[in-house]
């Protein structure tokens, strides 16, 4: 019951959240979200753990357009992610109020990153949580084939925010 909950708020998020204008004192900031994602995996041709460091760098530009960079690395060091613009990376990130939501579809399920703010803008807080039908979950992996998720957690969340664009250089 509690699954089938945060999938449906998820949704709701997805397609209902207003695009809210960032907040002024986060124009030209860069805000980076940082966490390990675990759990099993299984498809038809194989079954595994997984433990994988990610990193979701957000670029909030002096317009209030987000541009982002993610980031996943598995403990032998492939890497796979991209670069995103403004309404790209098949999720969605808005503000509202003082917190930046993001939501992350998968093939069945979703990830949810929830950035909160402090009165000034100075410092953020995250979570992250995943959910799906029944607690399972599934996306493709990094090798193109569809898996089913189960036991997915996350753990060591951090956020920071710095002044400037990470991506400029």
């Amino acid at each position: 019951m509690k699954s089938i909950g945060l999938t449906t708020a998820l949704s709701v998020l997805l397609f209902a959240a207003p695009a809210f204008a960032a907040p002024p004192q986060l124009l030209d900031h860069t805000i980076t979200i940082s966490f390990t994602a675990t759990g099993q995996a299984k498809s038809a041709e194989r079954q595994f753990n997984y433990n994988t460091q990610v990193s979701r760098i957000i670029y909030v530009s002096s317009a209030g357009r987000l541009f982002m960079r993610h980031r996943a690395t598995n403990p032998r060091g492939q890497s796979r992610g991209g670069d995103f613009g403004p309404g790209e990376g098949g999720g969605s990130f808005s503000f509202q109020g003082n917190r930046l939501v993001g939501v992350l579809p998968y093939g069945t399920g979703a990830r949810q990153i929830t950035v909160a703010f402090d009165p000034g803008f100075s410092s953020c807080t995250a979570s992250v949580i995943e959910g799906g039908s029944g607690g399972i979950i599934r996306r493709k992996g990094p090798d193109g084939i569809m898996y089913e998720i189960t036991g997915a957690s996350t753990s060591t969340v951090s956020c920071s925010i710095r002044s400037g664009n990470a991506f400029a250089g």
